[in-house]
């Protein structure tokens, strides 16, 4: 395979996480250029890419109130369409679903029928879509048979304000919402998540701490607030992930369930660098999905480096292979 040529247009957060400057060293070692995209500037100059990879989430989010993001994103999407050719990874419509957690929950909702034999579900959610009548929320509760706790969380799945959360414990606890928001059928899992890293055809399972067991059914207890990259972070020490009493350890998700869940993702989402959200109910074992995350920090995956080049390379060959034609696939429909 001849050298390619990538274009990274990420955050200056997100470049400093995966530290980009010591990956573009490890590409050059393997005859691949790393280059750094500016999205303030003209694309085509930067160019040619054979791959742009790319987290654009930041510019999608603030696209919808702020008029410089919109020429930002204006500006990606039209050196996008002049160059049919250049792949991306990942296409904008598809990350731009899982920034709505709405659309994310009607994905994992599919999941319970297309992965029924490997006993996978996600929890019944409810969509809160403006502050309305407590009466009538409590009877849709009713009706999409979710139970308390709840968890509520953003509409928005990105940026600092995604991340705090709630755990509602009654109907009285129904007016802590902030709509738009989800609510979600609280599943005690023995305070670990399983968090699942994909990169192409390869996947990663890393364990983290997560939210202690509450007992189903109202209660009285007053709506707890949280931050979940407080709870789910590996350095994260909080009393909400302290199991209150000791517990036989949970065996780990099936291997081939993971596998099995990651391949149809991988079909419905049309994405090639994303992470699952996992837990395991403990009174039935079931494996649950619980969220899903648009290019992930991939933190406690040593191979990220190795995967995400393998996956260049991968795509590289394709390309060279099956160049597209004129008027041909877009680059939105080719990365995978």
């Amino acid at each position: 395979m001849s050298g390619g040529r990538v274009g990274f247009c990420l955050s200056d957060k997100k470049r400093r996480r995966m530290n980009l400057d010591a990956f573009a060293v490890f590409c050059e070692g393997h005859g691949v250029e790393v280059v750094e995209i500016d999205l303030a500037r003209p694309l085509a100059p930067q160019g040619p890419f054979d791959i742009i990879v790319h987290k654009l989430s930041d510019v999608i989010v603030e696209a919808e109130q702020d008029s410089q993001s919109q020429r930002l994103l204006a500006n990606f999407q039209s050196y996008v369409s002049a160059h049919p050719a250049t792949v991306l990874l990942d296409p904008l419509p598809a990350m731009t679903q899982l920034l709505d957690r709405f659309a994310s929950c009607q994905i994992m909702c599919k999941l319970h029928k297309l992965l029924r034999d490997w006993h996978i579900c996600s929890p019944p959610y409810l969509e809160i879509h403006q502050a309305g009548d407590l009466p009538s929320v409590q009877r849709a509760l009713e009706t999409r048979g979710l139970s308390f706790p709840l968890i509520c969380k953003t509409r928005v799945a990105h940026g600092s304000l995604s991340h705090e959360m709630s755990l509602i414990f009654s109907a009285g606890g129904l007016v802590d919402m902030r709509p738009p928001c989800v609510l979600q059928s609280f599943v005690s899992h023995g305070a670990v998540l399983h968090k699942v890293f994909v990169v192409g055809d390869r996947h990663f399972c890393v364990e983290r701490p997560s939210l202690k067991n509450f007992p189903s059914g109202s209660c009285d207890r007053k709506t707890i607030f949280f931050n979940s990259h407080h709870v789910s972070k590996p350095e994260s020490n909080s009393d909400l992930t302290a199991l209150d009493e000791q517990m036989p350890c949970l065996p780990p998700p099936s291997s081939e369930a993971v596998a099995a869940l990651v391949a149809e993702l991988r079909v419905q989402l049309g994405m090639a660098l994303f992470g699952v959200d996992l837990i395991i109910d403990i009174h039935t074992h079931t494996l649950t999905v619980i969220d899903i995350n648009i290019f992930p920090g991939y933190e406690g995956v040593p191979q990220f480096f190795s995967s995400l080049l393998g996956l260049i390379e991968s795509v590289l060959d394709k390309r060279a292979s099956h160049p597209p034609r004129s008027g041909g696939p877009s680059a939105a429909t080719t990365g995978l």
